[in-house]
């Protein structure tokens, strides 16, 4: 009774930790969303535009899969001759482990060309924004310092031509926010697993006990 008790707390416990991640998984996008419609910061405007070239959209789909899959698991508890819903579970802990690695990956693969990647990302902004990038790195124009913006980072030619250009500080800055952002896409994915052993576990449980029943059933049954 004890190591079943055990087994179903660790459970629990690591299905609310996977609740959690599917609350960070929907609260990231919807927060990167509602600040790129607000005047932007000195302190956010580049983290915020990098969020937002990252696949935000499909994260919000991971957060519903993986809070369905939370709601499946809650009767689960409970209901515990039925391993259906346990089963569905873990099929769709599996689905968005493999989802979410997806995303990780697709990140980890755009910091292998960031200074391409950064290049329309730079260009698609205005001319605030672009003025405030150049300020917060302190440097002019992304890839031609003879294309800036004028301001007072970047006054004429001569202080463009000294400062430099913006893609080697915005890139080597994209560089290690990205890195965090891969990284922590890969540890959902480690979460993900150890829930996943954890349904594992209490499937192989359960089913134990329905063939110890059903060997006492048998048993009685004969007696009688």
């Amino acid at each position: 009774m004890m190591v079943r008790n055990k087994t179903l707390i660790v459970f629990i416990s690591f299905n609310l930790f996977f609740l959690l991640c599917a609350g960070l998984h929907l609260f990231i996008p919807l927060y990167t969303r509602s600040a790129l419609t607000r005047p932007p910061t000195l302190a956010s405007i580049a983290s915020n535009l990098l969020l937002d070239s990252c696949p935000l959209t499909a994260s919000m789909i991971n957060a519903g899969i993986m809070a369905t899959s939370f709601l499946i698991s809650v009767p689960a508890i409970f209901l515990r001759r039925n391993l259906t819903l346990l089963q569905i579970h873990a099929w769709l802990i599996l689905v968005c482990a493999l989802f979410t690695l997806a995303i990780g990956l697709n990140i980890w693969f755009s910091t292998l060309q960031t200074r391409a990647n950064m290049a329309p990302l730079w260009n698609k902004q205005t001319t605030f924004v672009q003025s405030m990038l150049q300020f917060k790195f302190k440097c002019c124009g992304y890839d031609n310092s003879n294309m800036f913006i004028t301001d007072g980072t970047c006054p004429n030619a001569t202080e463009a031509a000294r400062l430099g250009t913006c893609n080697t500080p915005f890139g080597v800055f994209a560089n290690k926010f990205l890195d965090v952002v891969f990284t922590t896409f890969f540890g959902f994915v480690a979460v993900d697993m150890v829930v996943l052993l954890s349904v594992l576990c209490v499937l192989k449980e359960r089913k134990e006990q329905i063939r110890y029943r059903l060997i006492d059933e048998k048993r009685a049954f004969g007696g009688i």
